[in-house]
């Protein structure tokens, strides 16, 4: 739209009609306009109609080819004799539509009765500086066009040698762009029916209408509409656009003030470590004699020197505390949670009971049934805090009948490890599926994800596999991997439930993946060579994936979902606290501190602090920084984050800055261009107007064209003698007189546009034989002047007077046969 806004519009493609100022509509002595067609040299080289040839077109079996003259050409002939069949196969053959031609709605109504297609050939001269692809096509370009009983229509086009050069229709839109011609302005080619409507119309807005059509003004008005509409639409845009800036200026301003909060927490960061060398150095100063009290300071500064090792260990040890006292709140409401559950396997089946022990805990006999329901509540809570309420509703609706079979999950409380070390590796494979829920059907899968909704929020609910449930494992001997010294996933696994085991055979093929506790064993059997038969990949011990030509390392280090109780690991992981502890105490008393002072702080300082006010300051440094980075988040996230909003919100910036100074600029244009279309209307109407005057001079007439852009009206006054008394409208006058009138009309508009061809059809039918032979005289006056023009002039009368020139070329047409019922000419 750019393109098509800042591009100068033009009259014609080829218009050499200049911005004309008020001087432009002077006359000088009654001298018209000096002509402006005579300049370009190869005006008659190309657009020139050299021959049409028909066939089986309208009632015509065949005709031609017609050779025509480059000037002018008479195509003379009773009614029937093919006349406007021509100009309608010229309308045809350059691509035109059934409508433009005024003798139909469709081109199948072209085909001769009885035949199955037409053809129409015409040939375009093609000669000189400005040829259309002269290497190519040569001197002429023949455009073939046949048209089927179904109104399909085919064109091609061939070179002068009758080489096909192109089938397609977008060619032959270039050609006629090229040559400026434009099948469906009337004054290029003005038909039968288009010159009666003119002839007689009442109506003054469609005369305005035909000149502002015929010169093409009214395709740069509807241009100019079309655009100030696009740019109330970017206008618009732009306003979207801007709301959208201040939402982008906002995220900016946020992530611009995390990013600036970085730099003081470095600048706090810095500051904590002056304040550790400041302490180092500060415990050495209290000492009275360094050799002397070397066991005494040591209890002085040990707990600085080491604190953060200590804080560590001491935090660690508070974590676990933490986490092993949620425990035992637990088991303190698992009696309740017991109690209930009880009750609730008491209204069921036996069967139904023992099926939702398996399903749930891992499918073990409902006799060590205490044990289970204990450990459930643990195990379930790993996978949510949610998940046990989950089950719980799956049950209820599975009894009330919602579901067609009980869906199964999740699959992470329905395995067991045969060996418990592997649970890392298991975890590694299968951590995107420990989650996940199973369903027969996707009735059942709906009703799922609807319980799920209650307890989940839309992008954390676990996912759900549909796959038809079975009670039968799936054979995969064969094409599961068979080691003698490692186990596939699949033998690693207790499963009691069918439904799990193929689930997991199918979404991550367990059958084909080995378990390699050792992490060199595994790069020897998966990289070192060729991998076993039927293996993908295979696990370490420690997680580790391992491809046959990738190696990857897990982000965790211990199982979330299929490691053993809680309570026992904090049990195990609690003295292993405590004795790293004291390790690191018992080193500290082995270490001289001087050293650890200097090793804190190599260069000296001079220290005018007392030890508790520096401890007290890291103390408050150390919790200022832990807040500053909790809120703020990662430093290379911040800096990403930053980076990205500040180029988002300049790229809006500038776009929306562009756009406005498009605006502005589109504007100044279109008022530029308004103003010199308004220059361009005034000038055309005004040659018009003083080519019409001069035309009437010539039969002794005057005539009035009076031009109201404002209303887009045209009134049209012809008289005879001087003064307006004597002058009428158009609509009084004669079935001739107003024939004369339209051909002066059409003259005058002739003198203001250009198109290489001019056809007039039957332009003196209603005329008397003095006001054709007047129009006779200025058509070939025009056509003299215009000798690179070329003229079709079609008329049923007789050419008998015509002189004689080598200009001028007469077609006489024979009267055919014509077939009943068949559609004229």
């Amino acid at each position: 739209e750019k393109k098509q806004v800042l591009s100068d519009t033009k009259l014609t493609k080829k218009s050499r009609l200049e911005a004309v100022t008020e001087e432009d509509g002077r006359e000088d002595n009654g001298t018209l306009f000096k002509d402006h067609f005579t300049s370009p040299s190869g005006l008659g080289d190309i657009g020139v109609i050299e021959s049409i040839t028909i066939k089986n077109f309208m009632c015509h079996h065949s005709l031609g080819p017609f050779q025509f003259g480059p000037n002018v050409n008479f195509i003379v002939g009773s009614n029937g004799s093919g006349k406007s069949a021509i100009l309608t196969a010229l309308i045809v053959g350059l691509g035109g539509k059934a409508t433009i031609t005024n003798r139909g709605v469709s081109l199948r109504g072209f085909v001769k009765n009885g035949e199955s297609t037409a053809d129409v050939t015409v040939k375009l001269r093609n000669r000189g500086p400005d040829a259309y692809k002269g290497d190519v096509y040569g001197d002429s370009i023949c455009i073939e066009q046949r048209i089927s009983c179904d109104g399909v229509r085919t064109c091609r086009l061939k070179s002068k040698s009758g080489h096909l050069v192109s089938n397609k229709k977008e060619e032959l839109t270039s050609i006629l762009d090229h040559f400026n011609i434009q099948v469906d302005n009337p004054v290029s080619i003005l038909n039968q029916e288009m010159s009666k409507q003119f002839l007689h119309s009442k109506s003054e807005a469609d005369k305005y209408k035909f000149f502002m059509k015929a010169t093409l003004l009214e395709q740069m008005k509807r241009d100019y509409i079309h655009i100030k509409q696009t740019k109330a639409v970017t206008r618009e845009q732009v306003e979207l656009q801007e709301e959208c800036l201040k939402d982008l200026k906002q995220e900016f301003l946020q992530k611009k003030e995390r990013y600036e909060n970085l730099s003081s927490v470095g600048n706090m960061k810095k500051t904590l470590e002056d304040l550790k060398k400041m302490m180092a150095w500060c415990l050495v100063e209290v000492l009275p004699t360094l050799n002397k009290n070397v066991n005494t300071t040591f209890h002085v500064g040990v707990l600085f020197l080491f604190s953060n090792k200590v804080s560590v260990a001491e935090e660690k040890l508070q974590d676990m505390q933490s986490r092993l006292e949620s425990r035992r709140e637990e088991e303190e409401t698992l009696s309740e949670d017991c109690l209930k559950i009880k009750e609730e396997v008491k209204a069921k089946i036996k069967a139904q009971k023992e099926q939702e022990v398996r399903c749930w805990v891992g499918a073990t006999p409902i006799s060590r049934k205490n044990q289970l329901l204990a450990s459930r509540s643990n195990k379930l809570k790993r996978f949510g805090d949610n998940m046990p309420d989950l089950l719980d509703t799956i049950y209820k609706a599975h009894i009330q009948g919602r579901f067609i079979k009980k869906p199964i999950g999740p699959i992470g409380a329905c395995i067991n490890l045969k060996d418990p070390t592997l649970a890392v590796a298991v975890e590694s494979c299968l951590r995107s599926f420990m989650k996940t829920f199973c369903c027969d059907n996707y009735k059942d899968e709906a009703v799922l994800q609807e319980l799920m909704s209650h307890y989940f929020s839309k992008g954390n609910r676990p996912q759900i596999i549909v796959s038809a449930f079975s009670n039968t494992v799936y054979k995969v001997q064969g094409r599961g991997v068979n080691h003698p010294d490692y186990p596939s996933v699949l033998d690693s696994l207790i499963i009691a439930s069918p439904v799990i085991t193929n689930c997991l055979i199918d979404m991550r093929g367990i059958e084909s993946i080995l378990i390699i506790k050792e992490k060199h064993a595994a790069r020897k059997v998966m990289q070192h060579g060729r991998p076993p038969r039927n293996c993908r990949e295979a696990f370490t011990v420690e997680g580790d994936q391992v491809y046959p030509n990738r190696y990857y390392t897990p982000d965790f280090s211990t199982a979330k979902y299929l490691g053993g109780d809680l309570e026992t690991e904090i049990r195990q992981v609690t003295p292993a606290i405590f004795a790293e502890y004291k390790d690191v105490r018992n080193r500290i008393e082995q270490l001289e501190f001087v050293a650890k002072a200097k090793e804190i702080s190599p260069e000296r300082r001079k220290v005018d602090r007392s030890a508790k006010s520096i401890d007290v300051e890291i103390t408050r440094l150390r919790k200022k920084i832990g807040v500053q980075e909790s809120s703020h988040g990662d430093h290379e996230q911040v800096v990403r984050e930053y980076a990205e909003a500040l180029a988002n919100y300049r790229d809006k910036s500038n776009q929306v800055r562009d756009l406005k100074k498009f605006i502005d600029r589109l504007d100044n244009i279109m008022s530029d261009r308004q103003t010199r279309y308004k220059i361009m209307r005034r000038s055309l109407s005004v040659r018009c107007k003083l080519y019409f005057n001069n035309f009437l001079i010539k039969m002794n007439c005057c005539g009035s064209m009076m031009f109201d852009h404002n209303n887009e009206t045209l009134s049209i006054s012809v008289g005879y003698g001087c003064g307006n008394d004597g002058m009428s409208d158009m609509r009084s006058l004669s079935g001739g007189e107003r024939s004369f009138s339209t051909v002066c009309f059409i003259l005058s508009l002739w003198e203001i546009t250009e198109s290489p061809f001019r056809c007039l059809d039957e332009f003196d039918v209603y005329m008397d034989m003095h006001n054709r032979r007047i129009s006779l005289d200025l058509l070939l006056e025009l056509s003299e002047r215009q000798h690179l023009r070329q003229f079709f002039f079609i008329t049923p009368l007789s050419t008998s007077n015509l002189p004689e020139s080598d200009h001028i070329k007469i077609h006489q047409l024979q009267d055919p046969e014509r077939a009943k019922g068949q559609t004229g000419e």
